[in-house]
């Protein structure tokens, strides 16, 4: 059902009232109100919001143009004699003729417009058509006369006419207000409705003093009123603000759980360790990212850091020999600090192992001129050989063939060379040569110390002579390759069976198991 939303009328008011109000919204819908007098639910000149809106705050609008208006003092009505319509003037806002023209002015830029008494009725403040009334019925310079008094008494407009006046007087007061507002109401009645030049000061005293000390307790309790809210305000923020603190915390506690649960997972781990091997090679970038295409990515780790993340962080680590990602803010901070820990520990180990492998090839090791040169070509090749100088190697090939006991090494060589050799020399026996002692070992490293004998003297001996590692790991590794070593034997002169049969018999511990 089509429903008009704005009439001509109010349109007119609306167009005439604006200039003294400030209202963005009115203004916005200015231009299209001018050229269309009538607004329906079904006008397309106007969106769906801003039909809404107009509705939403037609009646508030035009009661804030009701009190832009006021009657024009010096000619507030008249009424014309002719019997003729044609001889009328037409109200500004129906565009009806009219015989009784009131004469409204704009307070804010005095603009006068003609209107009718049924618009007056319909469209004025309170004030104006309480002012019409008196004026057309008791004293034509009623509106001179209440120009004059409220220039004097400007707070004889508040009392009698502003329903929002005192908005904090409490309840107890409100009578006195009533019997404020009537007795000056009753006051100024008398006075307009009589030519009259003098003020009732007299009168209107009581009623103002009465009137002052209800502003004054308005204002005490706004003041109040201000107050509690302020504490309540601050208190609601406290407890807003304490329970987002708490929130965060649970929230803080979840991921830092899930986080530690993530890496502490094996797959993690793996994931983690595989990288770092990765990074430590210092390959080129082209030739990194090919490498990570072969390492499974957990789907924890998925939407945490992609390839090209991990690829800034490679192109970091051959430059600085760290990690920070300083640019990559969004790839969380432990994942980079232990991608970091995990590349730096394997650089150490690498560069250790490097080391030992040098000196090895160099002092080490009895190996023939063509073998030195061969391992020490091969150690060339690495990144960490390609930190020293080419003619470097010549001079390591041929270290042994030189060397004097007390040792001096060149001051050719590289300091952090120097001191990779003096801390290995201080190890070394007086007479002869042994090799560095790696603090590692792998699997395949402890099977190839077999590959000759499976006598289990001759492989510790050689596991004894190559490799020395924290107490504990060293008993884990010497009892697992004691273990490996026996198996291997056992299996090549056909006894596997029987020697395990025999060992489960001696761990039950079973009084009817006999050999």
């Amino acid at each position: 059902m089509t429903a008009t939303i704005l009439t001509p009328a109010e349109n007119r008011f609306l167009q005439l009232s604006y200039p003294a109000l400030s209202i963005p919204a009115l203004t916005r819908l200015m231009p299209q109100l001018r050229d269309h007098p009538t607004v329906k639910t079904t006008s397309d000149f106007l969106t769906r919001s801003a039909k809404a809106d107009l509705a939403a705050n037609r009646v508030d609008w035009l009661v804030a143009g009701s009190a832009a208006w006021k009657l024009l003092a010096r000619l507030p009505y008249k009424v014309n004699g002719s019997e003729q319509r044609r001889d009328w003037r037409h109200c500004a806002l129906c565009h009806l003729p009219v015989r009784y023209e009131y004469h409204v002015v704009l307070r804010l830029n005095g603009r006068e417009i003609v209107v009718g008494s049924e618009c007056v009725k319909k469209f004025m403040s309170d004030e104006l058509q309480y002012l019409m009334t008196i004026t057309t019925e008791d004293n034509f310079h009623a509106v001179a006369q209440y120009d004059q008094l409220t220039d004097r008494y400007p707070q004889v407009p508040e009392i009698l006419w502003a329903p929002d006046a005192l908005p904090d007087l409490p309840k107890r007061h409100r009578a006195q207000q009533t019997r404020v507002r009537r007795g000056t109401q009753t006051t100024v009645t008398g006075y307009l409705k009589h030519r009259t030049t003098v003020l009732p000061d007299s009168q209107l005293a009581p009623d103002l003093r009465g009137y002052t000390q209800l502003q004054a307790l308005d204002h005490q309790a706004h003041q109040r009123a201000v107050a509690q809210r302020h504490t309540r305000d601050a208190r609601d923020r406290q407890v807003a603000e304490q329970a987002q603190q708490r929130a965060w915390q649970q929230a803080d506690r979840a991921q830092d759980t899930a986080q530690e649960r993530l890496r502490q997972s094996a797959d993690y781990q793996r994931w983690l360790n595989r990288v770092a091997t990765v990074l430590v090679e210092r390959l080129p970038l082209v030739e990194f990212k090919a490498q990570l295409t072969h390492i499974e990515v957990p789907a924890a780790v998925q939407h945490l850091v992609n390839a090209y993340q991990l690829g800034v962080m490679a192109t970091e680590f051959t430059h600085q020999g760290k990690i920070k990602a300083q640019r990559l803010q969004i790839v969380p901070r432990y994942l980079v600090a232990d991608l970091d820990d995990r590349a730096r520990s394997l650089a150490q180990q690498r560069q250790r192992d490097w080391n030992d492998d040098v000196f090895n090839a160099t002092l080490g090791l009895a190996l023939t001129p063509a073998q030195r040169r061969a391992q020490l070509a091969m150690l060339r090749q690495t990144w960490e050989g390609r930190q020293l100088p080419a003619t470097i190697y010549a001079e390591l090939a041929a270290f042994r063939a030189h060397v004097t006991r007390p040792v001096q090494l060149p001051t050719s060589w590289p300091e952090p060379l120097r001191q990779a050799f003096q801390t290995r020399l201080v190890a070394q026996p007086v007479d002869g040569w042994v090799p560095a002692k790696k603090n590692h070992v792998t699997p395949q490293q402890l099977r190839h110390l077999g590959q000759a004998t499976t006598d289990w003297a001759t492989v510790q001996a050689r596991y004894q002579r190559l490799y020395a590692l924290p107490p504990a790991a060293e008993a884990v590794t010497l009892s697992a390759l004691e273990q490996y070593y026996l198996q291997q034997r056992d299996q090549r002169q056909g006894r596997q069976a029987a020697t395990q049969q025999l060992l489960q018999n001696l761990l039950t511990d079973s009084p009817e198991n006999e050999v």
